[in-house]
């Protein structure tokens, strides 16, 4: 074998690894572009979520798929999660929600409108919210709770049951707490014990109206947990941004 035939050889695999290295630096470059046009992109929406739905602090969006730069081209994205917390509704304080919007269709490519087909998720209103709630359901009454106010924890998958320490006793009571439509609770008494009737009058049975929720979103069942209150919640063909009437 002549040396002729090494050294080209040699030279072969060379320029082989350069291009070898040369296509994974591209590859590397594309991929930090993508993430990092999506990152943007993440926050545009956030933006426009934010004041469409006139909230105090920007939600936290992620866009899924790869690429992302593809989805961008298209003006069409799959999947997109949504997560919102401590967002105040009417008497209640909704802890969190966390929603997945599926096939969003921009109007433009700067994120600036565009169109929700489906919304699905959830939302959780925590105990401590549930116990601020029945507070201010009590109304005057309210002033009867001590400092430690009322303990509440779940009772079964839709009842809630309440510790009160009031000024002048203590005592437990146990709540159903259903849907009623799309934007209202009720909460029933279901039992007490060492409760005077006085406070519980105004807590017999209450509804609870929760005002309009971001992105069109509705509930459609509600149930107890031990982390809260959690209800499931959708909606449909969601405009946003320069669409939204």
């Amino acid at each position: 074998m002549s040396g002729y035939s090494r050294r080209g050889r040699a030279s072969g695999r060379r320029r082989g690894r350069r291009w070898l290295i040369a296509l994974v630096v591209l590859v590397v470059l594309l991929v930090g572009i993508d993430f990092a046009a999506r990152a943007v992109a993440e926050q545009v929406a956030a933006g426009q979520i934010k004041k469409q739905a006139s909230l105090a602090t920007k939600p936290d969006v992620t866009i899924e798929g790869f690429p992302f730069l593809t989805q961008v081209a298209a003006r069409n994205f799959s999947d997109v999660k949504i997560g919102i917390s401590d967002l105040k509704a009417g008497p209640v304080t909704i802890t969190s929600i966390e929603a997945n919007a599926t096939n969003i269709k921009l109007s433009s490519y700067n994120f600036s409108s565009g169109t929700i087909s489906q919304l699905n998720g959830t939302l959780l209103i925590n105990f401590a919210s549930v116990g601020n709630t029945l507070t201010t359901v009590i109304g005057p009454l309210g002033s009867l709770l001590d400092g430690a106010g009322l303990t509440v924890s779940d009772a079964g998958p839709d009842e809630i049951k309440a510790s009160l320490n009031l000024v002048v006793t203590s005592g437990t009571a146990t709540w159903r707490v259903t849907r009623v439509s799309a934007d209202e609770l009720n909460i029933s008494l279901v039992s007490s014990s060492g409760v005077p009737s006085s406070v519980l009058d105004s807590m017999q049975n209450v509804n609870v109206r929760i005002p309009k929720l971001p992105l069109g979103l509705s509930i459609d069942s509600v149930s107890v947990t031990p982390a809260g209150v959690v209800g499931t919640i959708s909606g449909s063909d969601v405009p946003f941004g320069s669409n939204t009437p």
